[in-house]
């Protein structure tokens, strides 16, 4: 749970830009791991 507090902070103190590029990349994590797991219908 320190973890995820530690990067809420950063993440709140962060800039604009970052927060984007930081939800982008897990949306890429996320969106990648489906598509490894299961067969395209």
């Amino acid at each position: 749970m320190n973890e995820l507090k530690r990067c809420l902070r950063v993440f709140s103190h962060s800039p604009f830009k970052v927060r984007l590029m930081l939800i982008n990349m897990l949306c890429d994590m996320i969106n990648t791991k489906p598509q490894q797991d299961n067969k395209p219908n």
